[in-house]
């Protein structure tokens, strides 16, 4: 097996990409594997198998890891790259590491004797790709939405890092933001910072005075009666993961002007993404 600082970059989008580039640059020895269809990747050695690729002993897999937990989450390869196959290939040598994995997951590879560590779940991480998102919702409304935020009547269901991110952007452009959220510690938290607070519950009695609603919550929330008490021209932004928390099929339905947000800090700043994640596994190495 080849030396710690030997490193493969298996699937994943353009973070990962950037993720790449920036260890490649710290003096790594960087390849790359699953990104035939990238023009950003010419300057680092592409693997030409998997089974080479995985003879490195640090391996960077995307995140999320997979999107059916079967085929790994690839946005630039030619063929499929199935996780069952990575696995067969893991050796106790290897240090591998991937975003938003489901525990199923970490086990196959732990059982391999490998080092396996979800650097989604590192606080610092969450942190910082938190702030990245807060500023790519920010994008969306300014790109979608045919008015100013200042003025505008703004509801953000969950009270996590993403949605205090975004509460507190948006109010300092002159937003009115509303947090609807279970926890009456985040309601508290969200009263604290100037920020109006409802019961999750309540969001049915409000819905039809705002000009926007945002979910955070990987739950669903924003049920067909909710959307039915919106108005007619709300725009209603889902930057939750599944099952997601906005019933999209009654958007649909009724006609709610809907952007799905996913992986907004692969979309809107992929660079910054990208090296947050390789300096988290840099931090994560010395760990292990």
């Amino acid at each position: 097996m080849s030396t710690a600082k030997n490193i493969s970059v298996i699937g994943g989008d353009t973070r990962q990409i950037y993720t790449a580039l920036y260890l490649s640059e710290k003096k790594y020895n960087v390849s790359v594997f699953g990104f035939e269809h990238s023009t950003k990747v010419k300057e680092l050695k592409q693997s030409s198998s998997l089974q080479e690729a995985m003879k490195n002993e640090i391996i960077i897999l995307p995140l999320p890891v997979t999107k059916n937990k079967k085929v790994l989450n690839t946005a630039f390869a030619k063929n499929n790259i199935l996780l069952e196959d990575i696995i067969k290939l893991t050796t106790e040598s290897h240090k591998i590491f991937l975003g938003m994995a489901q525990k199923n997951i970490l086990r196959e590879f732990q059982g391999k004797g490998a080092v396996c560590e979800d650097y989604f779940e590192k606080e610092e991480f969450t942190l910082k790709n938190a702030l990245l998102t807060s500023e790519g919702i920010l994008s969306v409304l300014l790109e979608k939405i045919p008015s100013t935020i200042f003025g505008m009547n703004i509801a953000i269901t969950g009270y996590g890092r993403i949605a205090e991110y975004t509460a507190q952007k948006l109010k300092q452009l002159g937003a009115e933001v509303s947090i609807f959220a279970r926890n009456p510690v985040a309601l508290t938290k969200a009263e604290n910072s100037g920020l109006k607070a409802h019961r999750l519950s309540d969001l049915i009695y409000y819905a039809n005075t705002f000009d926007c609603i945002i979910n955070t919550v990987p739950a669903l929330i924003i049920s067909d009666d909710i959307i039915k008490h919106t108005k007619t021209d709300v725009f209603l932004v889902e930057t939750a993961s599944a099952p997601y928390g906005i019933d999209f099929i009654a958007a649909e339905n009724s006609g709610r002007a809907l952007h799905k947000a996913f992986s907004l800090p692969g979309k809107t700043a992929p660079k910054t993404a990208g090296i947050i994640i390789a300096q988290t596994i840099e931090q994560l190495l010395k760990e292990v």
